[in-house]
């Protein structure tokens, strides 16, 4: 039989509180970091690819990512959300020292979408990390997120952006997707990725057609 010392559990969760601690401090680090760089590569980018700084693509692989460092699911979850809110906000900032304005009601309807949209890349994320059909779940949410905005794009902003962007968007989507499945170690799995990418597309593309 094994027995667990207090001190042991005292330092157990001095360790997660650490780690929460981290994490939560990755987030928002990392969502100012690229909402800001955001803002400025409206600037900086060419014609060609300065989609990339008005795509919400790169803000939702920077919550995923965090959310996956997190890797446990509340962690992850508001590590995700704590990440969208600080694009959002880190973008708003750089956009007014750059000389620019972003209007109240751009700033409520990011926000809003970060509390809508974090949740499920948090337990994206952290599924990620995990094996069997979590883990081709939690990368096909991804994928799909790509596939879905670079579809959008394709289909409904080509007459005013480079196509060329989103065609890569998407064929990167599409490839994230295949992966997911490949990985499985289930037909079954793999088809339940297929699933959950397809599905998260077109929930992004309606979000994009009703935005």
């Amino acid at each position: 039989m094994t027995f667990m010392h207090a001190g042991d559990g005292q330092s157990s969760l001095t360790v997660n509180r650490r780690g929460l601690a981290v994490g939560v401090s990755a987030a928002l680090a990392v969502g100012v970091g690229v909402g800001a760089l955001t803002a400025y590569g409206q600037g900086w980018l060419s014609d060609t690819t300065t989609s990339l700084a008005n795509s919400a693509g790169p803000w939702s692989v920077a919550a995923f990512l965090v959310a996956r460092y997190n890797r446990r699911l509340a962690p992850a979850i508001v590590a995700a959300m704590l990440a969208l809110a600080c694009c959002e906000l880190g973008y708003a900032l750089a956009t007014e020292l750059r000389g620019g304005t972003s209007a109240t009601s751009t700033v409520v309807f990011w926000l809003t979408a970060a509390a809508l949209a974090g949740p499920a890349l948090g337990v994206a994320g952290s599924w990620s990390t995990e094996t069997g059909v979590r883990r081709g779940v939690g990368i096909s949410v991804l994928g799909g997120v790509l596939l879905g905005e670079g579809f959008y794009g394709w289909t409904t902003l080509a007459d005013t952006t480079d196509w060329r962007y989103w065609a890569v968007e998407l064929a990167i989507g599409v490839l994230v997707v295949a992966l997911a499945a490949a990985r499985t170690e289930r037909p079954a799995h793999a088809t339940v990725a297929l699933a959950t990418g397809v599905l998260t597309a077109a929930v992004v593309f309606a979000f994009g057609r009703l935005a």
